[in-house]
């Protein structure tokens, strides 16, 4: 592995968006907009699914979309994402979150990833960018990452030998808002453009918003604590409470002047909020584990942020935040990178 000098900027977002708004903002402007304002929480009360944006982040401007492919074995894989790259200069691929070398510390979990691929050097290295930074229960923390990986190195990340989990297939098809396929073999998977546009419903009977999701959450939650976490409902709290940071963050930079104080202080409430959250559940994990759950201490939690999104609604309302917009433009195909 050789890193460069420089690492990426940081967005703050998930281990699907971080890397996915890279590849937007090189393929459509105003893409960032874009995504601060599809944030928003919908849960399925009857599955327990979890959607993170009210549009198809993987549409994309001219009719097309990103959708899955997978292959059984690495030279297939290989094959696949070289024919992106070679197409359009970049390309999303599925990593194991616990199998990047980039990675201080041992992993809490192998889970997928997306990381994105923007060159190749002439001694068949491959350049990768990961934008991705956090802290793990376990002590572990990523930091963004720009570098070249050898071939051996690169084939080892992107392996899932047993496939992957219902719980991590259930986030890979939800992780852009809205259901997209799930290619036949999970083994090596990557996000190839082609023709055609996500359908923007979630499928079943009505998923819950606002404050119902909230509660649902948190009722999702105390039970995947007492059964051990093995539904992962509290990285889902996570994800969520970075999308809402990116929104809020990205409002106050896009309107901070236009806003009076009281409208500031409601958004720096919500923030707040956010940003509280895991750090309380992660006490109310930990608590759990040991024989002592905390339901007071996680519906409040969630009470509070409940209030907290309610009372700042019409403000994100105001400024197109949870209000679907028109497409950004393409930009050219023209290969980029390399």
């Amino acid at each position: 592995m050789r890193t460069d000098p420089t690492a990426p900027a940081s967005l703050g977002l998930s281990c699907y968006t971080e890397n996915l708004a890279a590849y937007l903002a090189a393929r459509a402007p105003g893409s960032t907009d874009l995504l601060a304002r599809s944030v928003r929480l919908a849960v399925d009360p009857d599955t327990g699914r979890f959607s993170h944006h009210d549009r198809a982040l993987n549409n994309l401007p001219g009719g097309r979309r990103l959708g899955y492919r997978g292959a059984p074995d690495a030279e297939t894989a290989l094959a696949g994402i070289t024919a992106e790259l070679d197409r359009l200069g970049r390309v999303l691929v599925v990593a194991d979150s616990g199998a990047l070398p980039w990675l201080s510390g041992a992993p809490d979990e192998h889970a997928p990833h997306l990381v994105l691929v923007d060159g190749r050097t002439p001694e068949g290295a491959w350049h990768v960018v990961d934008g991705f930074s956090a802290l793990f229960d376990g002590g572990a923390s990523q930091e963004p990452f720009s570098g070249e990986l050898s071939a051996a190195e690169f084939t080892a990340l992107l392996a899932f030998p047993r496939g992957l989990s219902e719980v991590h297939r259930t986030r890979n098809a939800l992780a852009y808002g809205f259901p997209v396929a799930s290619p036949p073999y999970e083994t090596y998977q990557w996000l190839a453009e082609e023709p055609g546009n996500t359908d923007e419903r979630l499928p079943g009977g009505p998923w819950l918003t606002g404050a119902g999701a909230l509660e649902e959450t948190a009722r999702l939650l105390l039970a995947d604590l007492a059964d051990g976490g093995a539904r992962g409902v509290l990285e889902d709290v996570w994800a969520a409470a970075q999308h809402h940071l990116f929104r809020d963050a990205h409002l106050l930079a896009a309107a901070g002047g236009a806003l009076s104080p009281a409208e500031r202080d409601a958004i720096g409430t919500t923030t707040a909020k956010w940003r509280e959250l895991p750090r309380l559940l992660r006490f109310a994990a930990n608590s759990a584990r040991r024989g002592r759950p905390r339901p007071s201490l996680v519906g409040g939690a969630f009470t509070a942020l409940a209030e907290a999104e309610a009372a700042a609604s019409p403000l994100h309302a105001a400024h197109g935040y949870g209000v679907p917009t028109a497409r950004p433009a393409a930009r050219s195909h023209a290969r980029q990178g390399g």
